[in-house]
Parts: C-alpha cells; structure tokens; sequence
C-alpha cells in the first residue's frame, strides 16, 4: 500500500480531514472557470458540496482508491487520488491544484510523487491513466510533464455541466517511467 503521507520538496500529502472543507472550498474558488471541466464539482459550489467532497473523501478505501490532501505551507492547496483496476494492473489517476498556485509545478511534483510510489510499490502495475476535457490545456501539460501519451479521444463521452464532451485519455506505462 501507498503510505498515507507523503513528503516532497514543497508539498505534504495526506488523507483528508473533516476539518478540510473550508480550505477546499476555496481551492474550488480559486478558479471559477476551473468547474466547467468537473462533473463532480457543481457549478455553484457551496461549504455544503465541500462537506460532501471531503466525506466522500475521507470515506474511500485507502487501499484501492486512496487520495491525499495536498498541502503547501500549512494550507490544503489540492488534490491527488488514485483508482486501482484489474487487480492493481491498471490505476486511473486524478488532481489538481489552487487556481492561484497553477503554474509553479505544484501539481506535477505531487502527481509525480504518488505515481513513483505506485509504481514502487505495485509490482503488478503496468499503466496509469488520466481522462481530460480536451480544452483543459493546464491539465494536458502536467499530463505531459509527466511522461503521459494521448492515446486517444473518448467522442461526447461525458456529460458535465448539461453538455456532452470529450474526454481526453492519456497513458503511462511502467516501461515508459522514469
């Protein structure tokens, strides 16, 4: 298992707390633009969908679907979880980061860490994934920065804010890691 703290440079990662809601509901925001890429966050957002967000949270399995609170000077500034598939073969991977810290490689450096602890850790992982909108260009270059490869794009594949959408898929195998 991926311990549930982990250390960086600039960044402390760690499982969720309930206390965390007010923070992340000003990571939300921090970008109003930002939602349209989320299915998951509401267009509205309120201290209400951060409580639920939290939970939900707090509440996954830490062995198949863990996720850490990413944390930068005292402050949870992000987010990054993993959904382990096909007896851990295959993980699908999401995050993001505070809208006023986009830029500064933040969400590289805590993607990169929980990618280099699957990989060490899970012997039989062979692939992580990553799903974009295909417009979410900040997205698409941490991706790339990663090591990450388009494979493809998912035509009008989800449905998010009363549209359907693509969804971008990007890969990275064990082989390709570095």
């Amino acid at each position: 298992m991926i311990p549930d703290q982990l250390e960086t440079a600039n960044l402390t990662m760690r499982p969720f707390l309930e206390d965390d809601a007010t923070a992340v509901l000003a990571y939300w925001k921090s970008d109003p633009g930002w939602e349209r890429f989320n299915a998951s966050v509401p267009s509205d957002f309120t201290m209400n969908d951060a409580n639920v967000f939290v939970s939900e949270m707090c509440a996954r399995n830490r062995k198949d679907r863990p996720s850490w609170a990413v944390v930068h000077r005292g402050l949870v500034v992000g987010v990054v979880s993993l959904s382990f598939e096909q007896d851990y073969r295959i993980t699908v991977i999401g995050y993001g980061v505070h809208g006023d810290l986009r830029g500064r490689g933040l969400a590289v450096e805590a993607a990169q860490t929980v990618i280099d602890q699957a990989f060490d850790r899970y012997a039989q992982l062979q692939k992580i994934r990553a799903h974009t909108d295909p417009e979410n260009t900040a997205s698409i270059r941490v991706l790339e920065k990663l090591g990450f490869l388009r494979e493809g794009t998912l035509r009008k594949n989800q449905f998010v804010k009363g549209r359907l959408c693509d969804e971008a898929v990007f890969g990275l195998l064990r082989g390709e890691w570095s």
